[in-house]
């Protein structure tokens, strides 16, 4: 099957040419790669078209296009502008600090063939502390052993919603176009903004095949600044996770789960990464009402 995949591209002048170069030696090779630069400040374009220069004998076969942008509009715009050139069967996102592993492509193509997957969720081996995710020993019971390493998820609905499920990190999801009809990332949103768009493509094809390949695929780098891993000076500037503003009045029980699992990681980044005891406890006291109503749902989830 054809593959696309779509690399947002924002001042990653480190890491650049490390992710082409993890394309270019894949033992099946994406039919498309397109780039979407972001407005970068510093030397990634140059570092990009460095790269792919020099590994143009592998890329014979590949369509590469590369996108400037002359504004900046976050990683969630620059994935839609890729879907809407995206040619291949196949499509995933790769963040420019990342990698895939060698087999990466070729095992996701013959398991998406062979057992006629149409959602495959992908292991992350976090770089340098490698640490590897997801933790599926929670979860497991929720999973359908077809192999030791490959799982369908009857409901994935639920399952998402598990604390230790892994959904959308490390852009870690590779899907059959056709399923994401007109669902598009939701844009200018730095939190949360993956799970929630993978959660709204899932919810409306609610009988696609979708699958877990347990193994480390994907090298995520745990790059200092990232959005993830900021630190702030006001709990102001943590906003509301996009799911639960979405969600925040919904009787469906899978959106209630969402939302509270997605409040108890959000307490959990604030408690990290705000300054002070007086900044946690303004957070905690402004958005009291949402956090004590997202608890009860997420511990009714895990009973």
């Amino acid at each position: 099957m054809k593959h696309t995949v779509i690399i947002p591209l924002y001042n990653k002048e480190e890491y650049i040419w490390d992710t082409i170069r993890s394309l270019a030696f894949q033992e099946k090779k994406a039919s498309q790669i397109i780039i979407i630069d972001d407005c970068s400040t510093d030397e990634s374009l140059f570092y990009l078209e460095d790269a792919i220069s020099f590994f143009a004998p592998q890329f014979l076969q590949t369509d590469i296009q590369i996108i400037e942008l002359k504004e900046n509009k976050g990683p969630g715009n620059a994935r839609n502008i890729g879907i809407e050139l995206a040619t291949g069967e196949l499509i995933s996102f790769l963040d420019a600090d990342d990698c895939y592993t060698f087999s990466c492509l070729s095992e996701v193509d013959s398991i998406m063939q062979n057992e006629n997957i149409d959602v495959l969720i992908l292991g992350i081996l976090l770089f340098p502390s490698e640490y590897y995710l997801p933790k599926i020993k929670s979860f497991e019971t929720e999973l359908v052993a077809l192999s030791d390493e490959l799982f369908l998820i009857p409901n994935v609905l639920h399952t998402i919603s598990s604390p230790d499920f892994i959904m959308g990190v490390g852009s870690n999801v590779v899907i059959r176009k056709k399923y994401l009809k007109h669902i598009r990332y939701e844009t200018n949103v730095s939190l949360n903004e993956g799970i929630d768009f993978w959660y709204r493509v899932l919810k409306s094809n609610k009988n696609a095949m979708v699958g877990l390949l347990n193994k480390a695929c994907i090298e995520v780098r745990e790059v200092k600044g990232s959005l993830s891993r900021q630190n702030y000076t006001n709990w102001k500037q943590l906003e509301i996770p996009v799911s639960v503003k979405r969600y925040q009045k919904s009787a469906n029980l899978y959106d209630q789960q969402l939302m509270g699992m997605l409040s108890q990681r959000w307490l959990e980044h604030a408690m990290e990464r705000l300054p002070s005891l007086r900044q946690k406890a303004l957070f905690v006291l402004h958005h009291f009402r949402t956090l004590i109503r997202n608890r009860y749902y997420f511990k009714r989830r895990n009973k």
